[in-house]
């Protein structure tokens, strides 16, 4: 951990918007699973004291738990208070939200909720087979050229299989994520 590196992550449904204060920094990413790890693999090395994601009704959980099996230190806040923040601090428009959150990350510092290592190794091991998932449906997907009617089948046949435990593994991962105190 550094202290006195703050972390704001805005999640959108489209990109990962995170910026680092008193330094200034930011990083772009979308919000797919390698933007996802592109955006942990990052924030890992700059090793903040905290990040500070606004709870937005679930599309944060995924990239909670990710950050959290990466042992970073994750602060859930409403969207209430930093609209608070932002009207008392008189934010400018021309401010990413992610830079507001990390603002009110250096002066607000939010509490650090640890997740419990059995929830951290629940979640390893779920994120760690939805990867293997997601490789084999790739593989699927690309063998889906066939002319063979009976194999294109039975390909398109596994993947809405492997669709449909990606989406359960998903599930799985949100509710830990739920379930842990971070989220409380």
């Amino acid at each position: 951990m550094n202290a006195g590196v703050f972390v704001g992550l805005d999640i959108g449904r489209s990109s990962l918007q995170a910026a680092a204060r008193p330094a200034g920094q930011k990083w772009v990413a979308k919000a797919d699973d390698a933007g996802i790890c592109e955006i942990a693999n990052v924030l890992s090395s700059v090793q903040p004291e905290i990040i500070v994601i606004e709870a937005q009704g679930g599309i944060e959980l995924p990239v909670a738990g990710t950050l959290a099996t990466s042992g970073l230190p994750l602060a859930f806040v409403s969207r209430r208070n930093v609209r608070e923040f932002a009207h008392l601090v008189g934010a400018r428009g021309d401010r990413s939200h992610a830079e507001l959150l990390a603002h009110f990350a250096e002066l607000a510092r939010p509490e650090v909720r640890p997740i419990p290592n059995t929830v951290v190794e629940q979640l390893q091991a779920l994120k760690t087979r939805q990867r293997e998932l997601l490789n084999i449906l790739a593989l699927e997907r690309s063998r889906l050229n066939t002319r063979v009617t009976p194999v294109q089948r039975n390909i398109r046949s596994h993947i809405y299989f492997l669709e449909k435990n990606l989406a359960s593994l998903g599930e799985e991962i949100n509710q830990a994520v739920r379930s842990s105190s971070i989220w409380q």
